[in-house]
């Protein structure tokens, strides 16, 4: 029979077995809490776009708030519910802000400066745990250009002020990513204009807005033409010829002798035109065709009183200016003068045709 020794050394080397067992085992779950708990977080941290993605995805706004970064600082709560909504909204936004991290991650650190001032965000690299780093993503801001039609105009981002354009000056504002609403107000002439639009910020790589008020604020065509042009037209009609517009343009259609009686004969005869001082009168079959009465006046003197015409057209009389047809029938419709009434531009000075 085996001695009491014998029996005791066996069962003590099968306890050590079983513990050394028991030891390894316990090693190994060990080891897989780790690399599970631990080491396997520590590695999806890593993975900086899809951890965006994910806490976009679960509302993780813990996550987010430690990930994104605005002014060097991480985000406050307002802010990060701002973004988080902001990236959600666009399917399309979201995959070209991912896309942007994980090729800026590929590529960190280097990066050139045009694409910087691109991108949505600067990817920062951070000591992580283990041996795997972490990244972090800073805001960059992103700039807005406005463009007006109209001096002095006010513009504001989001109800804050931010400045004043002109039409002929470049006028930039800078704010970080998201959804923005920018609005013009100007005042001119009497009137107020407005306008306001919502900007995406970062979608494009430049972002521009126009706003067109001058419509809006542009004179009433009375303002604009008023009783300055009218007593101009009078006045100067009246110092040429000796008669008013309403009288002058009854003539037309009269004969040549008719006309000759009251103005007697002309100082010269081009062709069908009588040359008198001061004004000139065309004929078509011995019949008054037309009348062109100086206006005394240059063109920029002109344009100073009756505003500027819509266009010009170069004709055989001279340089035509086109205003709007309401132009002479609001302007002589008191007269009860239905002629039509043209302003020529010619040999530097401006004249006023009835025909």
């Amino acid at each position: 029979m085996p001695s009491r020794i014998t029996n005791y050394e066996k069962k003590k080397k099968r306890n050590q077995r079983i513990g050394l067992i028991i030891g390894i085992l316990g090693l190994v779950l060990i080891i897989g809490w780790v690399a599970w708990s631990q080491i396997k977080p520590a590695a999806e941290r890593q993975d900086t776009g899809q951890v965006f993605r994910k806490a976009l995805q679960e509302q993780d706004r813990e996550t987010f708030r430690k990930l994104v970064y605005l002014n060097n600082q991480p985000l406050k709560l307002a802010e990060t519910n701002r973004l988080m909504s902001w990236f959600k909204a666009d399917s399309e936004r979201l995959e070209r802000t991912i896309s942007e991290i994980e090729s800026d991650q590929r590529n960190y650190p280097k990066k050139t400066e045009a694409a910087a001032r691109q991108d949505i965000f600067e990817l920062k690299k951070q000591d992580g745990r283990f041996w795997f780093d972490t990244y972090v993503l800073h805001l960059n801001k992103q700039t807005l250009e406005v463009k007006t039609d109209t001096e002095a105009t006010m513009i504001q981002v989001d109800d804050a002020p931010v400045g004043q354009a002109d039409p002929d000056a470049s006028f930039k504002v800078e704010r970080f990513p998201g959804e923005y609403d920018v609005s013009a107000r100007v005042e001119a002439n009497g009137k107020t204009g407005r306008a306001s639009e919502t900007v995406q910020l970062g979608d494009q790589k430049k972002s521009t807005v126009s706003f067109e008020l001058a419509e809006q604020v542009a004179p009433d065509q009375k303002e604009q033409y008023g009783v300055d042009i009218e007593k101009l037209l009078e006045a100067e009609v009246k110092a040429r010829t000796g008669k008013s517009v309403g009288q002058m343009t009854d003539y037309i259609g009269q004969s040549q002798s008719e006309f000759e009686k009251t103005f007697g004969p002309p100082t010269n005869r081009i062709a069908n035109r009588a040359v008198y001082d001061g004004f000139e009168v065309a004929y078509e079959n011995q019949e008054v065709e037309s009348l062109l009465i100086d206006l005394n006046k240059t063109a920029s003197e002109l344009e100073a009183v009756a505003g500027k015409p819509e266009s010009k057209s170069t004709e055989t009389i001279g340089i035509v200016w086109k205003y709007p047809a309401s132009f002479f029938d609001e302007l002589l419709g008191w007269l009860n003068i239905k002629s039509e009434k043209r302003v020529i531009e010619r040999s530097g000075k401006m004249w006023l045709e009835i025909r």
